[in-house]
């Protein structure tokens, strides 16, 4: 299967045409942004490309690892990781490109697009711990429109950041409420995030020095500073 996908090529010897017969198939530039973005495990990976089904992932890792862009290796841990070799590393000026074009032109963010969970998972990989304080700290995130899972966790712990789909058994240090929508638009750098919670789009319940404090803890999208052009 893996070389039936990528002996169905373009008929051209152009590096751009034999490049795109690996790049081009669905989702590969999704699980090669989650790689360079540091996700190393089978679950990790997918929870950043939460619509892949398991099955369809191992087969694009597969293709990626005959392609030369991913190697396989047993964890420490148990288990299997995936890391980029050089060849995967490389990828990364031509995702950011990819993404910078994406920031400027792409079509407008659709009500399909709006995955909660992906949200909150992307927000965690780019908390500014610098600027939380010492020790743990919790924060609930609820989207009130969401259709399903509505609560989602991210504990801070001396800087080391997860996110969890059940109470994390810790008291909430500062509660976030919002639609989805109004979030995701914060995060890819679409409207102030500060201009969202004077307009009680988004709100914060917790101790004053927190509800101050959060915007800063917040990285956003690294495309965020990006103009919109269209």
């Amino acid at each position: 299967m893996i070389l039936n996908a990528m002996q169905a090529g373009f008929g051209q010897f152009c590096p751009i045409a034999l490049a795109s017969e690996v790049l081009t198939q669905r989702w590969m530039t999704l699980i090669a942004r989650e790689l360079l973005a540091g996700s190393t495990r089978f679950n990790d990976i997918r929870r950043g490309v939460p619509r892949i089904s398991p099955t369809l992932l191992k087969q694009r890792l597969e293709t990626l690892e005959h392609a030369g862009i991913v190697q396989r290796r047993r964890a420490a841990s148990g288990g299997h990781d995936y890391a980029l070799t050089q060849a995967g590393q490389e990828l990364r000026p031509i995702l950011r490109g990819l993404g910078e074009w994406g920031q400027r032109w792409a079509r407008d963010i659709k009500p399909a697009d709006l995955d909660p969970g992906w949200l909150v998972w992307n927000m965690h990989r780019r908390m500014n711990v610098a600027q939380m304080p010492h020790g743990r700290t919790v924060i609930e995130i609820e989207f009130a429109d969401a259709p399903r899972q509505r609560h989602f966790w991210i504990v801070s712990n001396d800087g080391d950041i997860d996110v969890c789909l059940k109470p994390p058994g810790h008291t909430v240090d500062l509660a976030v409420r919002c639609r989805v929508r109004t979030l995701a638009e914060v995060w890819r750098g679409l409207r102030p995030l500060k201009a969202a919670i004077r307009a009680g789009e988004i709100e914060l319940r917790g101790p004053a020095v927190l509800r101050k404090n959060f915007p800063s803890w917040l990285l956003l999208s690294a495309y965020a500073p990006i103009e919109r052009m269209r």
